[in-house]
């Protein structure tokens, strides 16, 4: 039976030989359109690997219909969008929600009608040029990853939604930040947000989860006398399962907060009048504000976490484990050896170093090649 895609087919002739038996050819022939017309070509090859390639080589160089043509013509960025998010959805991922929100947020409001083939790059250097102002560079190149991966999927929809993918100019990124939250600061944050923002700082602070990762913890799988929290597989970036420590002022602030929580209506712990809870950057800009630590974002409390828990003696294989960085080079990335700490380890490298200067030095004896040995 032709093995078909959508518009064309790959499949082997059949023959009656000399004894009457039907056979099939040694090699591929493929079947596709061009313009309603059928077009049948062998490929002389006898793997079908390479006759699909063929197919859709010349699938791809077949001039398209008018009426497919006017299709393409109508298709807006938003129908791509909607691939991006089923993408998403249908592979599990598990950013599904966050990107959902930061398309909506920010791609459809700029994009959405216009259509896709009007997606050309002075549209895109005005799109980086209008979030540059209130967004980082780290954070416009994922949103125009987002777009690019829209397009592509257009790509290789059947039948195509668009011809080409236009090009993307990524901002130069110096993703290294440094920032952290003392101690003082972060209470000073806790106090000033509503209960819903108040849990995930505290949860943040703590392990270094990410937001996203805390937006999904479920009321059940929060078990205060065993002292941890699951994140099942789904919920976290990397699909990995992995559990929370309670520890801090993780269980007062958890016990307070899930008492609050309207558990009948909603299943996440951090929710607002019984509705679950994903962002919560207004509340926090204006904690920080107050604070006076107004540059400060929620995601410098993974740096800030794996930090404290290397400094509290943690190995670093542990502090992994509990903020799911998957890589030691995301991980190295994110310590940053405190000013404190620096002064600690140079207060006992000097003590190292002077102890070396007050050893004794025992001389050597030796002996002379003419000496005699009696």
């Amino acid at each position: 039976m032709p093995t078909k895609i959508p518009t064309g087919s790959v499949f082997q002739r059949t023959y009656k030989g000399g004894d009457g038996q039907v056979r099939k050819t040694a090699t591929w022939f493929i079947r596709y359109c061009i313009k309603g017309r059928p077009v049948c070509i062998a490929t002389g090859s006898t793997d079908r690997k390479e006759a699909l390639s063929l197919l859709r080589q010349k699938m791809a160089q077949a001039p398209q219909s008018a009426e497919h043509s006017e299709q393409i013509e109508r298709v807006v960025v938003d129908q791509l969008l909607d691939l991006l998010i089923e993408d998403y959805q249908f592979n599990k991922r598990g950013s599904a929600y966050d990107t959902e929100l930061r398309v909506n947020k920010n791609l459809r409001p700029f994009f959405g009608k216009t259509r896709a083939m009007d997606v050309t790059t002075p549209v895109l250097k005005k799109y980086t040029a209008a979030r540059s102002k209130v967004a980082e560079p780290a954070t416009v190149n994922k949103e125009l990853a987002h777009l690019r991966r829209a397009f592509h999927l257009g790509l290789e929809h059947e039948p195509p939604l668009v011809t080409k993918v236009p090009r993307f100019r990524m901002m130069p990124v110096d993703n290294v930040r440094t920032g952290m939250l003392t101690h003082d600061a972060y209470r000073a944050i806790r106090d000033s947000l509503p209960s819903y923002a108040r849990i995930a700082l505290v949860i943040g602070y703590h392990t270094g989860s990410r937001k996203g990762e805390i937006a999904k913890i479920r009321l059940d799988k929060i078990d205060l006398k065993a002292g941890r929290i699951d994140l099942p597989g789904k919920t976290t970036k990397n699909r990995k399962a992995r559990y929370l420590p309670i520890y801090g002022d993780m269980n007062a602030e958890l016990s307070m907060a899930m008492s609050l929580a309207d558990q009948k209506k909603c299943p996440f712990l951090v929710q607002r009048d019984g509705e679950r809870v994903s962002d919560w950057e207004k509340s926090w800009n204006t904690a920080c504000g107050l604070a006076g630590v107004d540059d400060t974002l929620f995601h410098d409390l993974r740096r800030t976490a794996v930090t404290n828990m290397i400094e509290a003696g943690f190995t670093e294989k542990e502090a992994m484990e509990i903020s799911g960085h998957k890589t030691r080079a995301v991980f190295d990335r994110y310590h940053i050896v405190s000013e404190r700490r620096m002064k600690q380890l140079s207060a006992r490298m000097e003590a190292h170093m002077r102890a070396k200067e007050l050893e004794e030095v025992v001389p050597v004896s030796c002996t002379s090649e003419n000496s005699n040995v009696h």
